[in-house]
């Protein structure tokens, strides 16, 4: 059938199936998004873009051989592909590992949790990363679950492994606002050299914290980059930053706009 498929046609249901792919793993659609990206390849047999979609996909199913032959071929028509090769080593690693994938599956960010909202929401970087093994096992978008542990803020996976801590003068920060009422959510924006970034954000505001600001600029202090652009969570920015936030799944668009910077000294009595 393809091959009776004018060249503009071809392009038409290329945009077409890339577009729903892209809709499908917003929406955790993982078997379909297989099927779609398939679909493209059918057409275009040596487009790397699907076969890194279709690594992401099988990835995401638990399917590791699959998901790291996607990405060889990905690799097969375009050597130089950074997210092909990092996915690569990642999934070796699990592959000589490997058991199956948690029954619990990996939840993902709604996008919607991200957008701007000044003094809500923060980016940090974890201190005490895991090990590689499960650091193998997170993704970009997916959800980070915040744990109390005393004086310290586990992030944790959704197996529950603990895959590093938020810096203390920001979890003495949170941990406060929490035992104040406030509630929290997180995900991953970014793993990469053993490095680890999430984005932070109040979803809750108990009355007694009314007029506490969750993530103030205080002026002074070590940095903590404010996540006001929901398009900082597409998920196959190419960035050349040295601590990207790579991923095979993006709606692409304007991003011309950079994002504030909002300082933060972690003193819990001081509110702008």
């Amino acid at each position: 059938m393809t091959q009776t498929l004018s060249s503009e046609e071809k392009i038409r249901l290329k945009k077409q199936w890339t577009d729903q792919a892209i809709k499908q793993a917003q929406e955790g659609s993982w078997d379909e998004a297989v099927q779609t990206n398939k679909n493209v390849l059918n057409i275009f047999p040596t487009e790397p873009d699907a076969y890194n979609r279709l690594g992401k996909a099988y990835s995401e199913l638990g399917q590791y051989q699959n998901a790291h032959d996607a990405y060889s071929q990905t690799l097969k028509y375009s050597p130089a592909n950074t997210i092909a090769r990092k996915n690569i080593d990642r999934l070796a690693l699990l592959i000589e590992q490997e058991g199956p994938v948690s029954a619990r599956g990996r939840e993902r960010i709604d996008p919607r949790l991200f957008v701007e909202e000044k003094g809500k929401t923060a980016v940090t970087e974890l201190v005490n990363i895991a090990t590689s093994a499960i650091l193998a096992k997170v993704g970009v978008g997916d959800v980070a679950q915040l744990h109390i542990n005393g004086h310290t803020l586990q992030v944790r996976n959704s197996e529950e492994e603990i895959i590093g801590q938020v810096e203390p003068r920001l979890a003495n920060r949170i941990i406060e606002f929490t035992q104040g009422g406030n509630r929290y959510v997180a995900g991953i924006q970014a793993v990469e050299n053993g490095r680890v970034r999430i984005i932070i954000r109040e979803v809750y505001q108990h009355p007694n914290m009314f007029g506490k600001v969750s993530f103030p600029s205080q002026g002074g202090g070590d940095t903590i980059r404010a996540y006001i652009k929901d398009s900082m969570l597409r998920l196959d920015r190419d960035d050349d930053e040295d601590f990207s936030n790579e991923d095979e799944y993006y709606d692409s668009g304007d991003e011309s706009e950079e994002a504030e910077d909002v300082e933060f000294d972690g003193n819990l009595d001081s509110e702008e």
